[in-house]
């Protein structure tokens, strides 16, 4: 193996690594933007119809 080559398989580790890592916490945030949102969905609907889920033994 010659010392380009070399070079060339250490660095294409290290783009991948850095590839790896920052498509891991790109994955993170979304997941946390989508959670978020459901979220604030489901209170709105909450707030805007309070009692849909209501047993009607609870409603007496």
């Amino acid at each position: 193996m010659t010392m380009e080559l070399v070079n060339t398989l250490i660095d294409a580790s290290i783009r991948g690594t850095l590839l790896g890592i920052t498509m891991f916490f790109w994955g993170c945030a979304l997941i946390a933007v989508w959670k978020w949102l459901f979220g604030l969905a489901k209170r709105f609907f909450h707030w805007l119809c309070p009692n849909f889920r209501k047993n009607k033994s609870d409603k007496q």
